[in-house]
């Protein structure tokens, strides 16, 4: 593998393990319109745009009411505190940063709350700057946050990886233009990522430490 200068982290399924938070979140909104979704079935929703989601799943004119129901049941009943940072990734961050990378999070999920769940979970400082969702200024699509925090970080875009777990990541980085290393103990379908374009499949947080010590 090249050697890259900026690392651009998902969240969900790549640092950070949501899955019991974000499918208790998922699960009362399913129940709320009537649903039956089992947890085991919920992997598939942690990760892409709520807006997508909820979109395809009713329709454009419930799709708010959707949005902010899950947001009331993730940030404010309970699902966010249920969520923790996969083993030792604290340490992997620390170690993969003292490298001498510039790491930046780019995410699907809301700005404000990612960051914040980062300093609760003290690996913040691990990164130069937070990319999310900020409806206000129309960064919603995951190409959009990714391709704003690869302009924001001044590098060049052969200087660039993405980390993720999902096709949403491998997509976003071949539309901006930059490699995409998939990890396959997240939420995604790494095989589907492979099909659209990644340079390398990781299997535990701790691999990544010796694939950026180079």
């Amino acid at each position: 593998m090249r050697k890259y200068k900026c690392l651009f982290w998902d969240f969900d399924g790549t640092i950070v393990d949501s899955f019991e938070g974000c499918s208790f979140a998922f699960g009362k909104v399913f129940e709320h319109y009537g649903l039956n979704i089992p947890p085991e079935d919920r992997k598939q929703y942690i990760g892409p745009p709520l807006k997508d989601t909820f979109t395809e799943m009713f329709g454009e004119a419930v799709e708010p009411e959707a949005r902010e129901l899950y947001r009331e049941f993730y940030i404010n009943q309970g699902g966010q505190k249920m969520c923790k940072l996969f083993d030792g990734m604290e340490n992997v961050l620390a170690q993969i940063k003292s490298f001498g990378y510039k790491m930046y999070i780019a995410t699907s999920k809301r700005e404000d709350i990612a960051t914040e769940m980062l300093k609760e979970f003290g690996v913040l400082k691990c990164f130069d700057g937070v990319f999310g969702t900020v409806e206000s200024k129309g960064r919603v699509d995951k190409k959009d946050i990714l391709a704003y925090a690869v302009k924001c970080s001044g590098s060049k875009l052969d200087d660039c990886l993405m980390i993720g777990d999902s096709i949403y990541d491998a997509r976003a980085a071949k539309e901006v233009g930059i490699d995409c290393l998939a990890v396959a103990y997240g939420f995604g379908n790494v095989e589907n990522m492979s099909k659209i374009g990644t340079i390398l499949t990781l299997d535990t947080p701790e691999q990544l430490v010796s694939v950026f010590d180079n």
